[in-house]
């Protein structure tokens, strides 16, 4: 029997491509008890906030007393941490934390820093749009061009994320009801200056055009598993309607990224392409992203897979790629929806 902890957050994908193995045991962190997922797990604890002191003793004494075999981090917020104790909760407690090196976990999850890296490598600066990075109000009216994108250098989902418009189309959607998500120059203007960010803010063009995302699975620096989706509709978050694809060259994007990285293990690269068929990096997730089921569905399960070479029971290294034509509906879960087309 293997036991597996997931951390920190909400995982029914993760969940459901694991339980397609019989002989395992999941057991998961959760905010509430009231929290949905924890029905579909064997066990669930309440753990103190990831950034308390209280939060890695915690999580040495769920790991000795539930004898967990492999620790996967599933939260954006959490990874830098998980990925420096990595050695320390092995040494404790012989589990494995599933984590890229902290080296490639602390660029991959700051998108300022990620930008800077690729931009560095002549084989992945063509991935990067212009960006700025403001750390308060006053520097982010200083920088700020409408219409633009502003987002947190550390997120999760779309928290923080605004479309900064101008004043008549705020207003216009605003009276409309359709106004989340949007911000326009006369509400900064009313922000003191002084004022800083929590998390400093990168500004960058809005990039009209094709979504993509890419779950990957690396293992000793090249991609054996993938599954490249194309995110027909995004409502906010890990809400969307998505269609899995062949398309080579969201792969030989992925391939130079994550060789320039050094990333290993779970991860999704996401790209927007514009109207001139350019590949521009949204963002990387050093991790399990909830979107993770779409890949068993068509039976390449990228966790199942990673989880057997960590057990050394495959050795086999083939590319394997997700069939096109899967079409799902993610919203912290996934339904299957009917072939054919999704407005």
């Amino acid at each position: 029997m293997i036991t597996v902890l997931l951390t920190d957050g909400e995982f029914t994908g993760m969940i459901r491509s694991l339980r397609q193995r019989e002989d395992i045991r999941i057991i998961g962190f959760v905010f509430s008890e009231n929290a949905a997922h924890s029905a579909l797990l064997d066990r669930s604890y309440i753990a103190p906030a990831w950034n308390s002191p209280e939060y890695v003793p915690f999580l040495i004494d769920v790991i000795k007393n539930e004898d967990i075999d492999y620790v996967f981090p599933v939260v954006t917020r959490s990874l830098e941490l998980m990925a420096s104790i990595e050695d320390e909760i092995r040494k404790k407690t012989n589990a494995v934390i599933v984590t890229p090196s902290y080296e490639a976990v602390s660029i991959a999850n700051n998108k300022a820093k990620l930008y800077e890296a690729l931009k560095k490598d002549p084989l992945t600066a063509c991935y990067i749009t212009e960006y700025e990075v403001a750390d308060s109000i006053g520097r982010l009216k200083d920088k700020i061009r409408v219409p633009c994108v502003i987002k947190p250098v550390i997120g999760e989902n779309r928290e923080g994320f605004f479309r900064v418009v101008s004043d008549d189309i705020w207003q216009k959607a605003f009276l409309e009801g359709r106004s989340d998500g949007k911000i326009c120059p006369s509400l900064l203007d009313k922000m003191e200056i002084e004022h800083k960010f929590v998390e400093p803010r990168l500004i960058m063009p809005y990039l009209p055009g094709k979504e993509w995302d890419a779950d990957l699975l690396v293992i000793e620096d090249r991609i054996i598993s993938a599954t490249v989706r194309q995110n027909l509709d995004m409502f906010g978050g890990l809400s969307a309607c998505t269609v899995t694809c062949d398309e080579p060259h969201i792969l030989e994007a992925c391939r130079k990224i994550v060789s320039s990285l050094g990333l290993n293990g779970l991860c999704c690269i996401s790209f927007k392409e514009t109207k001139e068929g350019d590949l521009k990096l949204l963002e990387i997730n050093p991790r399990a992203m909830g979107s993770i089921f779409v890949s068993a569905m068509g039976g390449n399960n990228l966790p199942l897979r990673l989880l057997s070479i960590l057990c050394g029971e495959d050795d086999d290294r083939a590319f394997r790629q997700t069939p096109s034509g899967i079409r799902a509906s993610l919203y912290y879960d996934i339904i299957r929806m009917p072939e054919g087309r999704v407005e």
